[in-house]
């Protein structure tokens, strides 16, 4: 049994990682400032920045190709082929780069409409910003998939080790990660919701900002909207996930997770803000609907944070 397809795509994408970093880099700091100068040529890098993201996006599309096309799971009791791995395009270090692209594709929508405006101006930079630190703290061209990568080489060693024994249980512990976890329906739709939901988040985070500071309808709109496209699909992510944690993780008390209660909190909190909406026009209300917005972001990056410092069925700290 030879992977060799999947290791020599896998070295393949790590000979681009710097020129991706170099070009992201840049062109993420060229935005930030051409939108600090009101730059014409602004719109053109902001379209460049997001072509970059979609083109190393397309080779992360080819590399997991690569992966289902190469990687087969074999019962080492019997030599039948039981199924292919198909890793999704949202996990590990490719996380915060599928974010960004979303990011990326708001902000230009929002450029697009306000592109004299100073709320677009910050936007850019927000994502300038979030450009460099995907590039910076998880560039997925680096050290592509190293979790699954680890787990590959080591059933792919134990299969030919020569010792049946070994090599069914390496079997019986990669195929219920796949089963369960890479091949799930379930990893496949919910994460991207998520993701995509977050970066809606963002605007709505940075137009309460501003809708506090000016206290301009526009700023409201803009928060509003954003907030209800992320609310929409963070409770489809949520509901999705439902059947999925009853099914993998059904002897676990997966219920207390802090990641878990976090995500349920920061949808509380988001349920909330909503609320306020509402009733945006009595007294008071403009600020705290505004301080609102902002805190529901805090939450969410303390829930995605959760995932790495809190120790969790749904954690991977």
């Amino acid at each position: 049994m030879v992977y060799n397809e999947f290791f020599q795509a896998r070295e393949f994408i790590q000979a681009t990682h710097t020129y991706f970093l170099v070009i992201l880099l840049f062109s993420a700091i060229l935005l930030a400032f051409l939108s600090i100068l009101k730059s014409k040529y602004t719109g053109q890098v902001l379209a460049t920045n997001i072509f970059v993201l979609l083109a190393g996006f397309l080779l992360l599309v080819w590399y997991h190709l690569r992966i289902y096309t190469s990687v087969e799971l074999i019962n080492p009791m019997n030599g039948a082929v039981v199924g292919r791995l198909m890793a999704p395009l949202w996990i590990e270090d490719e996380k915060l780069y599928f974010w960004a692209i979303f990011l990326g594709l708001f902000t230009y929508l929002v450029y697009r409409k306000n592109r004299e405006k100073l709320f677009a101006k910050w936007l850019n930079i927000v994502f300038s910003g979030f450009i460099i630190l995907t590039m910076l703290a998880s560039n997925p061209f680096t050290a592509p998939l190293p979790d699954l990568y680890k787990e590959v080489s080591n059933y792919q060693m134990a299969m030919g080790n020569g010792n049946p024994s070994i090599a069914f249980q390496y079997f019986q512990s990669f195929y219920g990660r796949v089963a369960y976890f890479y091949n799930s329906t379930y990893m496949w739709i919910h994460p991207p919701l998520l993701f995509i939901s977050y970066a809606s988040l963002v605007v709505s985070f940075l137009a309460s900002i501003f809708m506090l500071v000016r206290r301009e309808d526009r700023y409201d709109k803009i928060a509003y909207g954003y907030a209800k496209l992320g609310y929409i699909l963070l409770t489809l992510g949520i509901l999705v996930s439902y059947p999925w944690a009853l099914k993998a993780w059904a002897n676990e008390p997966w219920w207390w997770s802090p990641k878990i209660n976090m995500s349920l909190m920061m949808w509380m909190f988001y349920t909330a803000y909503l609320h306020s909406r509402l009733h945006l026009h009595r007294r008071g209300m403009w600020n705290t609907t505004a301080i609102l917005g902002i805190f529901c972001f805090l939450t969410l990056v303390l829930t995605y944070a959760t995932t790495y410092v809190i120790p969790g069925v749904h954690s991977y700290g």
